[in-house]
């Protein structure tokens, strides 16, 4: 589990040759570098930060994303927020976005209180749950993977 630190996001000076784009722009290199970040072995919060920035603001990428139920991965996310938070609990609220045509689900909940926030890549089974404020911080950051994805329940 990562954390945020106890003072909040870091302003980072970009290169005056850095321009940061919105998500729509080009789906596939965005979702390619959040993938990239989410998967480094330690550092999550690299990955939080990029979809804050680059994806969380951008309409089109929000009204792309169809609204979709996901029993499955909801109960999953309970699993994790329980775990971290250290009692059995269900999210609540959960508004769960499809973005079909790149296999990206992302979304938001409540659980115990707090918020969470969510994406998970199907191709790699692999996601990541913000929970806000987080039970050691500002923030708490964890990564799931699921055995087998989200098409057989019975496996996660």
């Amino acid at each position: 589990m990562g954390r945020w630190s106890s003072r909040g996001f870091e302003t980072v000076r970009l290169s005056k040759y850095f321009i940061m784009s919105a998500a729509s722009e080009n789906f596939p290199l965005h979702l390619a570098e959040l993938q990239k970040r989410m998967l480094h072995p330690t550092d999550f919060e690299k990955a939080v930060h990029y979809f804050l920035e680059v994806f969380a603001g951008d309409k089109a990428f929000i009204t792309a994303s169809d609204p979709d139920s996901m029993p499955h991965l909801v109960a999953v996310l309970g699993k994790v927020a329980s775990k971290a938070i250290g009692h059995e609990l269900e999210l609540q609220n959960a508004l769960v976005s499809n973005l079909r045509a790149h296999r990206f689900i992302h979304g938001n909940a409540q659980a115990d209180g707090r918020i969470v926030l969510f994406f998970y890549f199907e191709p790699i089974d692999t996601g990541m749950m913000m929970l806000i404020p987080g039970v050691r911080g500002e923030g708490d950051v964890m990564r799931f993977q699921l055995a087998g994805g989200l098409g057989d329940p019975k496996r996660n």
